[in-house]
C-alpha cells in the first residue's frame, strides 16, 4: 500500500507509516522537508485552482493508496486535484478532523467543506471508502498525553490501529469470519476495545452505523492454553448485535506478548450532513 500524506498533519502521519515496510510513503507540503514541495499558496481557492501536476512523481502501478489529511489547513484545497492525479489507483482517505475550538471562522470553513466533500465522494463510489478520525475521541481513549509529542503520540495511536487492521485484513482467521461491510457503507472509523474492561475507544463518533468488525490479535500460547478465550469472544460480539447491525470478528494469531482488539466500524450516512443545510433557505 502507498501512504499519501497531504499538508502538516498528512506528512505527519505518512511518516509514522514508514517505519513498517510494508507502505511506500510520500508527503506533499510547501515545507522543505517534505518528501514532495509545492509552491504556497494564499488560499484555499488558490491551491484548488493551481495544484501542480505530481504525476511523475507520484508513480506506483496499480498499488492501493491511502490519502492523508486533515481539512483546516489552506492546502486541502488542493485534496480534489490530488485525487484526480491518484487515479485509477483504488484510494481510501484517512481524514483527521482537528480540535476546531480556537480554529479561525475560515478554518472551520474549510474544515466543514473538505469533510462532506469527501464523504460524498466515498458515498458515490469515487473513493474506496473514507475513514475519519477526532483529534479529541483519540485522546479520550488513549488518556492523558503531555504536550511535548502530543500529535506524535495522536499519530502513534491512528497509524498502529489502521496497521494491524490492514494486517488482519490480509491475512487469514483462526477462528471467526469477517464479512465485508455493506457497498453503500463507506465511511468509517477505527477504535481499540480494553480486553480487560471491555471498553470500546472509538476514534470518531460515528452515527447510524451498519456494519461492526472486531479483529482479536492474541498470542499462539494462549490460544493454546486458554480454555475460556472462545466463550469470552463470542459472548462480547453476541452482546453488540442490534437490530439492522451486522457485526463479525475474527480472531488471529499474533507474537505479542499482550492481546489487542481493533474495532471498525461503518455507515452509509455523512457524517454531520446537517452542517451542509446550516444558513441555507431550503423552503
Amino acid at each position: 500500500m502507498v501512504i499519501v500524506g497531504l499538508g502538516k498533519a498528512g506528512c505527519s502521519v505518512a511518516k509514522a507509516f514508514s517505519k513498517f515496510p510494508q507502505y511506500q510513503t510520500f508527503g506533499i507540503d510547501t515545507t522543505e522537508d517534505a518528501d514532495i514541495t509545492i509552491r504556497k499558496k494564499a488560499s484555499h481557492e488558490e491551491y484548488d485552482a493551481e495544484f501542480p501536476n505530481l504525476k511523475r512523481r507520484l508513480k506506483f502501478a496499480t498499488d492501493q493508496v491511502l490519502l492523508v489529511l486533515a481539512g483546516s489547513g489552506a492546502i486541502s484545497g488542493g485534496v480534489l486535484r490530488l485525487l484526480e492525479q491518484l487515479q485509477p489507483n483504488p484510494t481510501t482517505v484517512l481524514y483527521i478532523q482537528p480540535d476546531l475550538t480556537l480554529a479561525s471562522e475560515t478554518q472551520r470553513a474549510q474544515e466543514k467543506i473538505v469533510r462532506n466533500v469527501l464523504q460524498e465522494y466515498a458515498r458515490s463510489g469515487m473513493l474506496e471508502s473514507i475513514w475519519l478520525v477526532d483529534n479529541q475521541c483519540i485522546e479520550r481513549g488513549i488518556g492523558e498525553v503531555s504536550i511535548l509529542g502530543y500529535h506524535d503520540i495522536l499519530n502513534q495511536a491512528v497509524v498502529n490501529t489502521v496497521h494491524m487492521i490492514n494486517v488482519f485484513n490480509n491475512s487469514d482467521p483462526v477462528i471467526g469470519s469477517v464479512t465485508e461491510p455493506s457497498v453503500l457503507a463507506r465511511i468509517a472509523t477505527v477504535g481499540i476495545v480494553d480486553m480487560e474492561t471491555e471498553e470500546e475507544k472509538w476514534f470518531y463518533d460515528l452515527t447510524n452505523v451498519r456494519d461492526v468488525v472486531y479483529y482479536y490479535g492474541i498470542n499462539e500460547k494462549e490460544l493454546t492454553e486458554d480454555g475460556t478465550l472462545f466463550k469470552k469472544i463470542t459472548n462480547y460480539v453476541k452482546s453488540r448485535v442490534e437490530t439492522g447491525l451486522n457485526v463479525s470478528y475474527g480472531v488471529f494469531k499474533t507474537t505479542y506478548e499482550q492481546k489487542y482488539c481493533y474495532c471498525i466500524k461503518y455507515s452509509s450516512m455523512v457524517q454531520s450532513y446537517g452542517e451542509l443545510l446550516d444558513g441555507q433557505d431550503i423552503s
